[in-house]
């Protein structure tokens, strides 16, 4: 059965896949950071610098891949 508004289901399988991305790097983001947080109120500064250091390479994840942004970019169609 075709889908009304004409898209593949490729292409809605992607946006799956996408939005299934976006979800796993905001609760890996999270995560981290929380991690990061505790370990040093635990005073365990090696494993806090560790998890501090992973939260801001994943905050720079979607500047790296710009797939993972929340809104697309001026290169990409809505």
């Amino acid at each position: 059965m075709p889908e009304p508004s004409g898209t593949s289901t490729s292409e809605q399988q992607l946006t799956r896949a996408l939005a299934l991305a976006r979800f796993a790097v905001r609760a890996l983001r999270i995560s981290a950071s929380t991690v990061a947080l505790v370990a040093l109120l635990r005073q365990q500064w090696l494993a806090g610098t560790c998890f501090t250091l992973a939260w801001l390479l994943i905050l720079a994840a979607p500047r790296l891949f710009p797939l993972l942004n929340e809104k697309p970019g001026p290169q990409q169609k809505s």
